[in-house]
């Protein structure tokens, strides 16, 4: 026992670096394929309007590189998560090892798994989603609504502070819902099943139904699903697809047409995930191979995991004087719990420290973020309708909790408890509170070329509290209560021209940031380590030309961008303590490009690609990198190819088709120091193809057709960064489904 307090101090840094940043979970990215191409007619491209600047917009005005996602095509295509339809944004990456717990990524702009607050915002509607603060898994825990009630998904790429504050630093992903009908009676019921090779079988219930109420003034649309989504990772005690997750939820929405000046939307959606372990394979840290087995794993102890989101919004939009007034309230609650085996770590070192060579670890993580928000805006238009300008009040309050109840150490030989001392117990209680004032003006120089600037003035309070108690801390409990005050601006100024009414040239440049805060670490000269980190700021320049073509038939977006990062936030360790400093800088440069096609009636072509060179420009020796090292899963190549055809069968009725190819680069690991590791390119065929009329859907999918293994995360489950064994996250098997769907 001599060994214990040296032993202490790495496995409480470890400790605690699980409760600064449940981020740093390793994430699973299932690649398949999507429809990220505008609306389309029998013969070609309709308007697409979008709302990803607070307000619709054709999306060939917006001075920005923004992605639309057909959510309909997603259903009957069965691609029902992020990870399905990714590859097909150009400059999106994600990662994630089991359901619920996804880090997504745009252009490049992230730490890998180490990072806590996240670096990609996320709206519902006009609701913001999630959490800013560094301790509450900003990065981790983020939503992943199912496509059936969406109408569609906007990917906002580049810097948005001006417009959606801290957080927002590599873009948006914003969740358009289907809005209620004031028209009709309407509704709809899906069942559906899949089966995964090597693995189990899936299942999906889906209902929506639409009601107008009164003299089409009032409308209320409900609509609910249920799905089991197949496990393929088997465990070496002869449990099989471990990794099966159930996913359900709902939404509620009520459109209200107060009068004609003035109306009132409101919604409150649930979803909630769980299952029963992680999607990690179990490989050998220097060759990959896996060590038990093909998707396979070898635990002592159950990884239970939950993950729900509830949100609920009340947007008033009215019109007072000359002003447009748009007010949003929202109300959030997000939970999340996550069992762990740690035997492969805490179970080896404390083992050692204690003389027993088979002592088990089993804990779990649970945080909890409780969240209201308030946005006022005022539009109006001047100087002939030359400048249109936009201002508004954002507030916004968050507590958060983070918890580490205990260990259960056992025998992983006879699975009883073993009666030792408590190990660690730690939680760490925040609240974040911001607010900002914001303005936007866009002024037409000629009926041709517009500028447009926008800047953002914010302030935000932070309050922290800590209390870690156990043998990894020591004798005395780590008690710490602090705070933090900041100020952040943040900018945007582009130019567009528009030679004619279907080409737009745009260049940018915006600003975002992270907010900084209170730091996990105690105040004495032990930890040498500031009191408070500062907010992480990035600008990112970009040009871009979109244009629609030949009669409609032809659509490109094409952007080029360059991103500098600097005063990073990351995760380090000193006198066994983990918290957060500035440190480094980054550099993300790229291109992107998009092409939609439609040569003849009912047949649709497109490609995407996209180029990310995101790398540090300096040293950053808390990360554990260099200059020069890649940003950790970030692959430099991604791309894919898609086909659909749509054709009449008899009366009534048609049929349709389709595939895309999706190829997802090289990527590192992890930084240099950091027993990083290349983690090989792969490639995906995807196949669907159906029957409907009016009333009747009969769809059919294919996903991953060839079987492709590849890995979208990969890390060591010991202590130590080159230890074994590593867990290396795959992509899902051959998945081959159908879905029956009635409409009225």
């Amino acid at each position: 026992m001599h060994h214990a307090p040296r032993f202490a101090r790495t496995a409480t840094a470890t400790a605690v670096s699980l409760l600064c940043a449940f981020a740093a979970l390793p994430i699973h990215a299932q690649e398949a394929a999507a429809t990220a191409n505008p609306a389309i007619n029998e013969s070609g491209i309709d308007k697409v309007i979008v709302t990803a600047q607070k307000r619709e917009q054709a999306a060939i005005d917006v001075p920005a590189s923004v992605t639309s996602v057909n959510t309909d095509q997603l259903t009957k295509d069965g691609k029902i998560r992020l990870e399905d339809y990714v590859a097909q944004v150009p400059g999106m990456s994600l990662s994630s090892f089991r359901q619920g717990f996804t880090q997504v990524t745009l252009r490049g702009i992230t730490t890998g798994v180490n990072q806590s607050a996240s670096t990609t915002a996320f709206y519902i509607d006009e609701a913001p989603i999630g959490s800013v603060n560094a301790y509450a898994a900003g990065s981790a825990v983020t939503p992943d609504i199912d496509p059936a009630d969406l109408q569609r998904v906007e990917i906002l790429k580049g810097p948005q502070g001006t417009l959606y504050g801290a957080g927002a630093m590599g873009g948006l992903v914003r969740y358009v819902t289907s809005a209620p009908d004031f028209r009709k009676l309407r509704g709809s019921v899906t069942l559906g099943g899949n089966t995964v090779k090597d693995g189990g079988n899936g299942k999906t219930g889906r209902f929506s139904l639409n009601v107008p109420i009164g003299e089409r003034s009032m409308a209320l649309r409900v609509s609910g699903f249920s799905r089991t989504d197949a496990g393929y990772i088997d465990r070496t005690d002869g449990r099989e697809d471990v990794n099966e997750a159930k996913v359900e939820g709902g939404r509620v929405a009520f459109n209200w047409i107060i009068n004609p000046e003035w109306k009132l939307s409101a919604f409150a959606l649930t979803q909630k995930v769980k299952s029963k372990g992680n999607s990690l394979v179990d490989v050998d840290p220097v060759s990959l191979r896996p060590l038990y087995g093909e998707l396979t794993q070898k635990r002592f102890a159950d990884e239970l995991s939950s993950a729900s989101l509830d949100v609920a919004n009340i947007t008033l939009n009215g019109q007072l004087g000359a002003f447009e007034l748009v007010s949003s309230t929202t109300v959030q609650d997000v939970d999340a719990s996550q069992g762990l085996d740690g035997s492969f770590g805490y179970g080896v070192a404390l083992g050692a420290a204690f003389g027993l060579p088979d002592l088990g670890i089993q804990y779990a993580q649970g945080t909890s973020t409780r969240r209201v928000s308030q946005e006022l805006r005022l539009r109006s238009q001047a100087l002939d309708d030359k400048l249109e300008y936009e201002g508004g009040l954002y507030y916004t309050k968050e507590d958060n909790t983070n918890r580490i109840p205990g260990f259960r150490p056992f025998s992983t030989t006879t699975g009883q408890d073993y009666p030792l001392p408590s190990i660690v117990k730690a939680s760490i209680d925040t609240s974040y509170k911001e607010y900002s004032l914001f303005a936007n003006a866009t002024y037409a120089l000629s009926p041709a070329f517009d500028l447009m600037a926008g800047i953002r003035h914010g302030k935000d309070e932070q309050v922290y509290s800590q209390d870690y108690r156990g043998l990894l801390v020591g004798p005395t409990p780590v008690l710490i209560n602090s705070g933090s005050k900041e100020n952040k601006t943040t900018y945007l100024a582009s130019a567009r021209y528009k030679p004619s009414a279907t080409d737009a040239l745009y260049g940018r440049v915006a600003t975002g940031f992270r907010p900084g805060g209170p730091n996990a670490v105690p105040p004495t000269d032990a930890a040498p380590a500031p009191q408070t980190f500062q907010p992480d700021t990035l600008t990112s320049y970009e040009v871009g030309y979109k244009s629609v073509i030949d009669g409609g038939r032809v659509s490109i977006e094409a952007a080029l961008f360059s991103t500098n990062w600097k005063d990073i936030q990351i995760q380090t360790s000193a006198a066994g303590f983990n918290f957060i400093v500035n440190g480094g800088a980054a550099t993300s440069r790229g291109a992107e490009l998009a092409i939609s096609y439609f040569p003849l009636a009912g047949l649709a072509l497109r490609a995407s690609a996209g180029y990310t060179d995101a790398k540090l420009s300096e040293d950053a020796p808390a990360a554990g990198g260099l200059d020069g090292d890649r940003l950790p899963f970030v692959p430099k190549l991604s791309g894919s190819l898609g086909a659909n055809y749509r054709w009449p069968l008899t009366k009534g009725w048609s049929a349709y088709a389709g595939g895309t190819i999706n190829y997802t680069g090289e990527r590192r690991s992890d930084f240099s120091q950091r027993a990083a590791k290349d983690v090989d390119a792969y490639t995906t065929v995807n196949l669907n193809g159906g029957i409907e009329n009016g009333n009747w859907r009969l769809a059919f999918y294919a996903k991953n057709l060839g079987n492709s293994d590849g890995v979208t995360f990969l890390k060591s489950q010991s202590l130590s960064p080159a230890g074994s064994p590593f867990g290396a996250s795959v992509i899902a098997p051959r998945t081959i489904g159908a879905d029956l769907s009635y409409r009225f």
